[in-house]
Parts: structure tokens; sequence; C-alpha cells
């Protein structure tokens, strides 16, 4: 008599098959914020930036930046960005519309070509602790090619909703070439990458991690497929 019904049978095998398959390579790229601090404000200067380095982050540094609109420099009003406690914090003044960079690699004059092959990921993901508003986000990939040579550009935008503990994730098959600029991204080469978030007066968020998304290797899917095969072939002949 077998002690085992048929379900727990089917859940054996599906887990020995999964367990079978070979484990995901880590992220490319983790950046948790946690290892070290930067502060940037803007109030009467339209444009205020700056480049902190760090042994953490993609290509040793981050580029940061908040912008006040020319002619809305109100006294006592401002925008800040800060890298503290874990997290990429940000904050407008209810005054000033929301308006920040946080860019790794080349980045207005600042950093180096991150030179980073990403062809086995297939997404990057922004963790966010908190969104106080409504905000509009767009990626940025880059590819320099050289003095004298083309490279590529390549965006992803989208609209994220006030939340706590949101994660969004941004799958590189939706990054879009630059008009200006046909030339096809080389994601086995990434030298740039940006975001940019603009929101209403008193927006802002706090970003925990920025990390890459893995695709699945070939071989665990087609194993985790095999698997999933030989239990519907199983279930067909006991039915007959």
């Amino acid at each position: 008599m077998d002690r085992f019904p048929p379900a727990a049978r089917w859940a054996a095998l599906l887990a020995a098959t999964i367990a079978l398959a070979p484990a995901a390579h880590a992220a490319s790229i983790h950046d948790s914020f946690s290892d070290g601090a930067g502060i940037i404000q803007t109030d009467t200067a339209p444009y205020v930036e700056a480049y902190f380095a760090s042994a953490e982050a993609p290509g040793g540094g981050r580029y940061i930046a908040n912008e006040v609109g020319a002619g809305i420099a109100q006294p006592g009003k401002f925008t800040f960005g800060a890298i503290q406690a874990g997290a990429y914090f940000t904050l407008a003044d209810a005054a000033y519309p929301l308006y920040t960079n946080l860019s790794y690699g080349i980045a207005h004059g600042f950093g180096q070509d991150l030179s980073l092959n990403l062809l086995s990921e297939g997404a990057f993901v922004l963790d966010f602790r908190y969104i106080s508003g409504p905000i509009s986000l767009t990626a940025t990939v880059y590819t320099s090619n050289g003095p004298g040579q083309a490279g590529s550009v390549a965006d992803f935008a989208l609209p994220v909703n006030a939340s706590l503990g949101q994660t969004v994730v941004l799958p590189f098959a939706s990054f879009i070439n630059a008009g200006s600029n046909p030339v096809p991204v080389n994601w086995g080469d990434i030298d740039g990458i940006t975001f940019i978030v603009s929101g209403p007066g008193g927006a802002g968020f706090a970003l925990d991690s920025f990390s890459t998304q893995p695709v699945p290797e070939p071989a665990s899917v087609a194993m985790l497929l095999g698997g999933l095969g030989l239990i519907a072939g199983v279930k067909a002949r006991q039915r007959r």
C-alpha cells in the first residue's frame, strides 16, 4: 500500500527537480547605500551636484544632484539629497518641484566608465523604503564607444505612486534607444547608469537598494520544464 497520497508525491518530485537545478548567480550590481555619508542642499543655486567615492557603488562612486527651477528660489526653502542610514534620501520643500539625479559611472564629467557586462542580467531593481508623493522615474543607460565613435543611449520612464515598501522593477527589454542616437545599447558593456526622479512640491523618497535581477539560466529553466513534463506524464498514465 502506498503510504503517500498522489499530491504529496507530485510535490516531492517537483521540489526535487527545482533543488537539482543550478542556483542563479549573484546579481552583478548591489548598492545598499550603507558605506558612507554624503549630503547636498539646493536653495538659491539652480543646480547642486556632488560626486561621493564609495567602495560599494558600481564604478566606485555615486553622483547625486538636485535642481531648483530658475526664478523660483525663496529664502529658507530648499531641497536636499543625502546618502545616510542605509538609504538614498531626497526631499523637496513644498515650494519646489522635486528633481533629483542619481548616477553611476560616467555622469556630467564625474566618474569613470563602468564597463559592466549585464548580458546575464534582466532588470534593474529599486527597493524603496517609502515614496511620499507621486513621482516620475526615468532610467538611462549609456555605452561609450571611445573618441570619435558613436555611443548609445536608451531610456525607460514610468510613473510611480506614493507608497511604503515598494519594489520597482525596470526590465532591460523595456529600454528604448534615444531617437537622437540609434546605436543599439551594448548590454555587455554598460558605462553609465542614471536615475532621474521628478515630482510635485513636497515629494521625496528613500531608496534602500539598487540591484540587478538575473536572467534564469537556460539549464535551470530546461530542468524545471523537464520535471513538470515528467509529472504531467505520470499523472496522465495514472488516469489511463
